[in-house]
């Protein structure tokens, strides 16, 4: 890898490497204006085949300095195709930028779904870095919809092949099938039950994990935690408050929820007769 400055002609943004839905438009003008002002910003990421320079990180710093007519933007050039560009953009901005939003999640899912079909649940989340329960979604919707052909087999993090219904059925309670690697075969539940939100790949406690995030995020409906081995007084509750966060201020029934939420603490709370 090496950093060297690029002009902006020489920088492929068509190539499909855009994850995200669509780009913020209030950011790029910020980052524009900032821009202007002399601040620094960290170079793109790019991939050079040899022949295509294809940008894997970065849209919203590129557009702008093309809105400021940049003539040259600084950038992190890695070796390697249009494929590798895109494995890279899939998981980029998870931990830093702008935030994905959970469309920007499954818009990433749904583009690794249909270039690698044939790759596991797991694997295919590790590299969007989401749930694994989010890709088995999208790829249950995504067949009925006809966007991707159903795989009777699939390949896991070690190279191997699997058969399908091992990524379709979550995983249950057994930690056992967490340690036989992808698809793990023995020790695995045989119906639906506590941990069921995962796909095989991680331990139980990450699934579950996995799930009351998404649980919180309103992704999954928050009666399932009552489904989860590790679920705490704590989680109701984070759940609960970020409900009525999601909800507007104006909506009586929010304030019907807090009135009530306020109403049992005063009980909680009051000297027993």
């Amino acid at each position: 890898m090496q950093t060297k400055d690029l002009t902006l002609d020489d920088v492929d943004i068509y190539g499909g490497t855009q994850t995200r839905v669509e780009t913020n438009d209030d950011a790029i003008n910020s980052y524009a204006d900032e821009m202007a002002s002399g601040a620094v910003f960290p170079p793109i990421t790019v991939f050079y085949d040899g022949a295509k320079y294809w940008l894997a990180d970065g849209f919203h710093r590129f557009l702008a300095a093309q809105r400021n007519e940049a003539e040259s933007i600084s950038a992190e050039v890695h070796e390697g195709s249009r494929t590798d560009a895109l494995r890279h953009a899939l998981g980029a901005n998870s931990t830093n930028g702008i935030y994905r939003s959970n469309a920007d999640k499954r818009n990433a899912v749904e583009i690794a779904l249909e270039e690698w079909p044939n790759m596991s649940n797991s694997v295919i989340a590790e590299l969007c870095r989401v749930s694994g329960d989010l890709v088995r979604r999208n790829r249950t919707a995504m067949e009925k919809l006809e966007r991707i052909e159903p795989q009777q087999s699939v390949t896991g993090k070690d190279g191997k092949q699997y058969p399908t219904g091992i990524e379709r059925e979550p995983r249950g309670k057994s930690e056992r099938s967490s340690s036989e690697g992808e698809g793990g075969g023995g020790g695995r539940s045989s119906g639906k039950g506590k941990g069921e939100f995962g796909a095989e790949g991680g331990s139980n406690a990450e699934i579950e994990q996995d799930a009351k995030i998404m649980i919180r995020n309103g992704e999954i409906k928050h009666s399932e935690l009552d489904k989860l081995n590790s679920v705490t007084a704590l989680d109701y509750a984070d759940t609960a408050i970020n409900v009525l966060d999601r909800m507007k201020p104006e909506d009586p029934r929010r304030r019907e929820a807090i009135g009530r939420i306020e109403r049992w603490l005063a009980k909680q709370n009051s000297p027993a007769v």
